[in-house]
């Protein structure tokens, strides 16, 4: 069911279902990362493999996250991964994530030393001349001397001295050959040997990358025959600067080395550059014309080095609007960062606040005001109503976030205030929302309460469904937090059969899931369990790893206050086994307890207490105390253990389990169960 979230991944046009699509941003990154983790474990039970990553010098920052996802995962798995890069320039490829987990090795390469040195030109002119001859000292000697331990530098040396056909053991013709003094002009030596055609096929493909398909080049220049082209590319392969990176009917060709491409395209002056960047972004849109939304990315590449400026406004917009649908976040906003500048004023203000929502999601909470309070400023300039009233919402909701709620409610008045001089009713039922939560937050649920009936009664009316389930579920929250569960239950069900009305399945499985631990709250386990049951089948559905995570751990609580210790058990542990490899501290902390406390149930003191001495750690460490509802029927599920060892050996046993470090705490966790 999760197949068209792999349509990115293999760059395929597969279109949504009725599970995927309804799936936000967030969602479908997880789920997809969820489903590759799920492939590549399944592989694994299969036989043991390697996974080679070249180039992560340049690892994206979508890709980065999935790296790390795979990392944890493989811990525990006949896998070898293989990475391999350049010094990391980028600041965000140097903080500590893959290179801090378990049975990482890094091995650095440097320079070749002279014996290594001398065996490279051993070995690459017994390739070149299909002999072992003797190599005369002088001859290692000037190339070692002149390469400083740069291995593609020999090589290309060597390339350079066979391209002219010298006799290697004509010392005086050696002597007298002027070696070029740099990598770059060697390699531009080299391509100077070419003929015209062949320079000009070198000079595209570097446009195109390092990868190149055949059918791009003659896409570009369709005067160019495809049997010339495949003839030069040839002998560029014999020449040891390209070689075939797949086969016929997809003919492709990569160049040897990733400095052969730089070379061949600074050597082009920058109008060409630019001309030939737009040809193959021509190309590209005409002949892919009915799924361009797998080339965004490549013509907003390509069209941001022509001269044609609508067409790099429209296509830098376009990537940064997709990287935000896909969750990737750092390119969103380097997308939406070059766009700007290229934009007229009324263009700016929702970019700017599509910026800023990103930013956010990031914590980067000053630089998002900024432009919050920048946008706001432009919509009074161009006396622009509905912009002013949706950028107060933006600033409103993101000193909510901030804690800063005197600050946030002035916003909100704003907005409020401006949305009903235009009579906007979508803007002023998201102004209500967000002022219910505003006062949710502070502990104000009367007040949230009016808010959030007010924005479901203009919901109502405009028929926005996702929006009343989400309001539903809402004022459910508040039902449940003054404990007047009858209430919780009725709007949560309300909410669950809307969602089902929209289809939402992740909206579903959560809805299913609060009504399960209001149900638990009530005392009415089997109907609880039976909701409990589809949200974790659901979830396992969509691969959301937290949403399945949590809900496993609600239906062991339910199998746990109705005695059914083996299954409670078997839940826990995959849920304490999913957080632990995810590592969500605040969701462990849970489930030591809900361990704790079944172990209690059964009579085990020791551990019980052991597990809630464990738990109380952490939360310190987190700054996450229990709500008082919880902590006081946590406290009384250990009351059992207490009375069973004494006041004393309690008090022992907590204090030893505090200072239990985490993993042993999670290890005897899953032990239990």
């Amino acid at each position: 069911p999760r197949l068209p979230l792999l349509g990115t991944v293999l760059n395929l046009p597969i279109p949504d279902n009725e599970l995927t699509a309804a799936f936000d941003a967030k969602l479908r990154k997880t789920s997809l990362e969820s489903l590759l983790v799920d492939c590549l474990r399944l592989q694994a039970r299969k036989t043991p493999f390697l996974l080679v990553l070249e180039d992560m010098h340049w690892l994206d920052p979508l890709s980065h996250d999935l790296l790390e996802v795979i990392s944890r995962t493989i811990v525990d798995l006949p896998v070898m991964l293989v990475m391999a890069h350049r010094p990391l320039g980028l600041e965000r490829l140097q903080a500590p994530r893959v290179n801090q987990l378990p049975h990482f090795t890094m091995i650095a390469l440097t320079d070749f030393t002279p014996d290594e040195a001398e065996r490279l030109i051993t070995l690459k002119l017994e390739q070149l001349t299909a002999t072992q001859e003797e190599i005369p000292t002088p001859l290692i000697e000037r190339i070692i001397a002149r390469a400083q331990g740069n291995p593609f530098y020999i090589e290309e040396l060597l390339n350079y001295i066979h391209d002219r056909g010298l006799d290697l053991h004509n010392l005086n013709a050696l002597a007298q050959l002027d070696l070029p003094t740099s990598l770059h002009s060697l390699i531009l030596s080299r391509i100077d040997q070419l003929s015209e055609n062949q320079k000009i096929i070198l000079k595209i493909a570097s446009v195109i990358g390092r990868l190149f398909k055949v059918a791009l080049l003659q896409g570009m220049h369709q005067e160019l025959d495809i049997e010339k082209i495949e003839g030069d590319l040839e002998v560029l392969t014999n020449l040891d600067l390209t070689e075939i990176d797949s086969p016929k009917p997809e003919l492709a060709y990569i160049f040897k080395h990733i400095i052969t491409q730089e070379v061949a395209y600074e050597s082009m002056p920058y109008a060409t550059r630019a001309i030939q960047h737009e040809k193959l972004a021509q190309f590209l849109e005409r002949t892919y014309r009915q799924r361009l939304d797998q080339y965004i990315n490549l013509l907003a590449y390509h069209y941001e080095h022509t001269q044609n400026e609508a067409k790099k406004r429209e296509y830098l917009r376009k990537a940064g609007e997709a990287a935000q649908a896909d969750y990737a976040n750092e390119a969103a906003i380097d997308y939406y960062r070059r766009v700007l500048p290229l934009l007229a004023n009324n263009e700016k203000i929702q970019v700017m606040l599509k910026l800023g929502e990103v930013l956010q999601l990031l914590g980067q909470w000053d630089e998002a005001g900024q432009l919050y309070q920048q946008a706001f400023s432009l919509a009074e300039q161009l006396v622009d109503h509905s912009a002013q009233a949706w950028c107060g919402i933006a600033m409103g909701d993101l000193l909510r976030k901030q804690g800063k709620f005197t600050e946030a409610a002035t916003w909100f008045e704003q907005a409020r205030q401006g949305f009903q001089q235009l009579d906007d009713q979508v803007g002023l039922g998201q102004v209500l929302h967000s002022s219910g939560t505003l006062a949710a937050q502070q502990g104000d649920y009367a007040t949230a309460q009016i808010r959030y009936e007010e924005s479901l009664s203009i919901r109502r009316r405009l028929e926005d469904k996702p929006h009343i389930a989400s309001l539903l579920s809402n004022l459910a929250i508040l039902a449940e937090y003054q404990g007047d569960y009858e209430k919780a239950k009725v709007l949560n069900e309300e909410g669950l059969t809307t969602r089902w009305e929209v289809g939402d399945k992740w909206g579903i499985a959560i809805s299913l899931n609060n009504l399960g631990n209001v149900l638990l709250a009530l005392g009415d386990y089997d109907t609880a369990r039976t909701q409990l049951e589809i949200a974790v089948s659901l979830q396992r559905e969509i691969g959301d790893p937290w949403a399945l995570a949590n809900a496993l751990n609600n239906l062991g609580n339910v199998a746990r206050n109705q005695g059914d210790y083996v299954i409670a058990k078997s839940l826990y542990h995959e849920s304490l086994t999913t957080n632990h490899r995810l590592g969500d501290r605040g969701a462990i902390a849970y489930l030591l307890e809900d361990i704790g406390s079944m172990v209690a149930m059964e009579g085990q003191a020791e551990p019980a207490l052991r597990l809630f001495g464990a738990a109380i750690t952490l939360r310190e460490s987190l700054g996450s105390p229990l709500p008082p509802s919880d902590q006081k029927k946590l406290e009384n599920s250990m009351a059992p253990a207490h009375q069973a060892l004494g006041q004393t050996t309690a008090e022992a046993v907590i204090a030893a389990g505090k200072a239990l470090p985490l993993e042993e705490a999670i290890n005897e966790a899953l032990q239990l169960t």
